[in-house]
């Protein structure tokens, strides 16, 4: 599979649930596209305009093809770029809850270095003690001449859904 088809795999899996928006600049690294996907949740005193509790939850993916002589960010510079954009991937509502930012990026065959980065990378931030809400991240890494699929823990949940990607 070509890495033209998995992206309009995705794109077309996606959009679905997930706004789409193509050639994305994110403190300066182009990522190919960008879904979000918000949801809230109110609950009412007799009429929709009385709100007495909500909460909203975001989830944005973003997708980048590694040309040849790109790598996959090291370990802290990705911690660093993350935190440095916390509020832009977190988003700023103020009943935000559960944030979850998602990156994939698809190339060819990594280094054990590349894999173990990828398998022990952990981000969590809790926000009051999750009284006001957390933000996760999901890293995915596909190899597309292996058809291997390599994410962190938090992104295990996404194996099944890429590999049905790739398979078709």
């Amino acid at each position: 599979m070509k890495t033209n088809e998995l992206r309009e795999n995705i794109i077309s899996k996606l959009s679905r649930s997930f706004n789409i928006e193509t050639k994305i600049d994110l403190d300066g690294i182009k990522y190919d596209f960008k879904g979000l996907f918000l949801e809230e949740t109110s609950k009412y005193i007799l009429t929709k305009n009385l709100i007495y509790d909500s909460f909203s939850t975001k989830e944005t993916i973003f997708y980048k093809t590694l040309e040849k002589s790109e790598k996959v960010i090291e370990k802290n510079k990705f911690k660093e770029y993350i935190t440095k954009n916390l509020e832009t991937l977190k988003g700023n509502k103020e009943n935000q809850m559960s944030s979850v930012a998602t990156f994939v990026f698809v190339g060819e065959k990594l280094s054990k270095e590349d894999v173990k980065v990828i398998k022990k990378f952990s981000y969590h931030k809790s926000f009051l003690f999750g009284l006001k809400g957390w933000f996760n991240i999901k890293l995915i890494y596909i190899d597309l001449e292996t058809k291997r699929i390599l994410t962190n823990q938090f992104g295990k949940k996404d194996i099944n859904f890429f590999k049905s990607l790739i398979i078709n």
